[in-house]
């Protein structure tokens, strides 16, 4: 594999400055390289958060009974006042089938409660299930849903079903709290807080629900060897080192019972984006399951190789693009080299 020169030529062209990948190999080895920082380092992971350890948690309650992905959202959160309320169900939640046509970064200056109001009170134009728009407000409430059928925040759910059986020892929200500020890679020289983030959830409507709660949509912080555990675990079927972690069947429900439950032409199935060209490139096929997030992170898995790679990198640092094209470029660059050439 050419990766060193990818990653030369993506610094040198400014995309990023600091990136750490990881590599799932189908023999059960792994191997990680580091360019900038330290093969340790914890990155802002952004919507990587949707799938680690939002909609994974989801899934692993619907495989234990406790969710079920036709149940209505109602049943959960009764303070939806929505149109179309009675028709809203956790399987719109996850794949990302409800009409909210808002930039979440537009609510940054609400109160925490306020934004939640407008999600609440939303009036959609299509009914759910018939059009797909991808954003954090899924994601959210999918969140919401789980700490009310848990009675435990995000956080905690993720520690006692991830992160601790996981020894995932670098990973969740508020890094400051455990982890020196140096070892967290800077997202941005943000302009609306006046401040350059480093250990602070640089999605911004994360950042003001984070008051109230942490959110599913974003602001969860991991390395790439923490994540490479968590991957492992989900292409071995819920099994980590001998041990159980998630229930038998979450490969096959994260990627080939996912595909029905796609809006046509479109990626995003539950949680997880199915046969994505735009980050996978020319590598991309059926059982190719994956997540990308703001700042510059990817995960890309193969289910029938059980192969993976990860990339996390400071794509948004100083300043963010008008476009995620360079760093999709990249991603689908990098997927190229390791899924097609190795």
């Amino acid at each position: 594999m050419q990766i060193d020169s990818l990653f030369h030529s993506a610094m040198d062209a400014g995309i990023f400055s600091k990136a750490v990948v990881g590599f799932l190999f189908e023999n059960g080895e792994s191997e990680i390289r580091h360019y900038g920082t330290a093969e340790n380092s914890v990155f802002d992971l952004a919507s990587v958060t949707k799938v680690c350890p939002t909609s994974t948690l989801a899934l692993k309650f619907v495989l234990e009974g406790k969710l079920n992905l036709d149940a209505k959202l109602i049943d959960y959160i009764p303070e939806m006042q929505t149109n179309y309320r009675e028709e809203i169900l956790i399987r719109h939640l996850l794949t990302h089938s409800l009409d909210y046509r808002v930039r979440m970064s537009s609510l940054k200056d609400l109160a925490p409660e306020k934004i939640l109001q407008f999600l609440y009170s939303y009036q959609f134009e299509k009914r759910p299930g018939t059009v797909f728009n991808y954003g954090n407000p899924a994601s959210i409430l999918l969140g919401i849903v789980l700490m009310r059928i848990s009675g435990k925040t995000l956080q905690e759910l993720a520690e006692e079903n991830f992160f601790t059986p996981l020894s995932m020892t670098r990973s969740g929200w508020d890094p400051l709290s455990r982890i020196s500020k140096e070892e967290i890679v800077a997202t941005e020289n943000c302009p609306w807080r006046g401040r350059i983030l480093q250990g602070e959830i640089h999605d911004e409507s994360a950042f003001s629900l984070k008051k109230l709660f942490p959110v599913g949509s974003a602001g969860m912080f991991s390395t790439v060897p923490d994540l490479l555990k968590f991957v492992r675990m989900i292409l071995n079927d819920g099994v980590f080192e001998c041990k159980r972690i998630l229930p038998a069947g979450i490969l096959q429900l994260v990627s080939t019972n996912a595909l029905e439950d796609r809006i046509p032409q479109e990626c995003t199935a539950l949680g997880w984006e199915l046969d994505a060209e735009k980050f996978m490139g020319k590598a991309h096929h059926p059982r190719l399951f994956g997540k990308t997030g703001f700042t510059g992170t990817s995960i890309v898995a193969d289910a029938e190789r059980k192969s993976a790679v990860i990339l996390l990198s400071n794509f948004t640092y100083p300043k963010r693009e008008n476009s995620a094209a360079r760093i999709n470029d990249f991603r689908a660059r990098l997927s190229e080299e390791f899924f097609l050439k190795k």
